[in-house]
């Protein structure tokens, strides 16, 4: 894995991240718990990681084999926790790594940094390491990724050619995410349910670097604004009023990580869905329109909004 790569440690070391999720490295309740019983002195089994400007982005702690696990590599970060702004969580990261007698640096780029945390998070979801006791079995690719619709949606992505750098909010199982990378585009995509993307996973359909599990109504708190020229998201819902003030925070924090002058398409199955949406990207200061794409079928991708910031 990448990750690998970047601490220089072999292909077949074991590495564990302190972190249970992507999302728990904001806070790095536990990296802080574990950093701070490092005993003082020499440490030459620590490899230190310095980003593009020099400053801490990480750690790799070496753990001795003992008669219950093989030796491994706990590796701690402070880079989501740092971004889009230092919390008080990193300072004390930083901190505690400043007062470490560490054996040995090395040099990354914070984007290369968090590609190998996505893709580690992504790998560590599919080896079942983030669920206990799965009983989930993988469902025939056929009767999750239907070709009717992947058509469908290339037609709409015809029309709508996306730009620059792209999120995909509540992909789900990556069924849109699909048509998107045979139209050779490569969006970051998110989704809050760990089950779906790891089904999007296990069929190939995702891409381990380029898929988080995350919560769409935080997207500012991980990423910075005007980091998106697009933000997509297809057949968003069901919306109803119960539920409303949900979407309306997905469209608000969205709007919030997308760049002037960037597009958002969404489409939805009803037409009351996709107003819902459009009063609250209008809100937020998204121009947009709703457009009518229903067909005699009447499943997916019946209405779209399409906007500009």
């Amino acid at each position: 894995m990448l990750i690998h790569d970047i601490f220089g440690l072999q292909a077949g070391e074991n590495v564990y991240f302190v972190e249970e999720s992507y999302a728990s490295l904001k806070n790095n309740a536990l990296s802080l718990h574990y950093l701070e019983q490092i005993p003082g002195g020499s440490h030459e089994e620590i490899i230190g990681l310095k980003d593009e400007n020099g400053d801490m982005a990480g750690l790799a702690v070496y753990n001795q084999e003992t008669e219950d696990s093989p030796a491994f590599w706990a590796i701690f970060t402070c880079l989501v926790s740092s971004k889009p702004v230092p919390g008080e969580n990193s300072r004390k990261f930083l901190k505690i790594a400043g007062n470490l007698n560490i054996g040995t640096y090395r040099q990354t780029l914070s984007k290369e940094l968090n590609d190998a945390i996505i893709e580690y998070y992504s790998h560590a979801l599919l080896d079942r390491q983030l669920c206990e006791d799965c009983r989930i079995s993988k469902e025939p690719y056929e009767m999750v990724y239907i070709e009717s619709r992947n058509f469908r949606l290339k037609e709409l992505l015809n029309k709508y050619e996306l730009k620059g750098d792209i999120l995909e909010i509540c992909c789900g199982n990556g069924m849109s995410t699909l048509p998107l990378h045979e139209q050779g585009y490569a969006p970051l995509a998110v989704d809050n349910d760990k089950c779906q993307i790891c089904q999007g996973l296990e069929h190939n359909v995702l891409d381990p670097k380029k898929t988080i599990v995350l919560d769409a109504t935080r997207l500012s708190q991980f990423f910075a604004e005007n980091s998106f020229d697009t933000i997509a998201g297809f057949m968003l819902g069901m919306i109803y009023s119960y539920n409303q003030e949900l979407w309306e925070k997905i469209m608000e924090e969205s709007a919030k990580i997308l760049r002037p002058g960037g597009m958002m398409l969404l489409t939805v199955y009803k037409k009351e869905e996709i107003e819902i949406l459009g009063k609250a990207l209008e809100k937020s200061g998204i121009k947009g329109n709703i457009i009518d794409n229903t067909d005699s079928k009447g499943i997916y991708d019946q209405w779209v909004y399409i906007g500009t910031k």
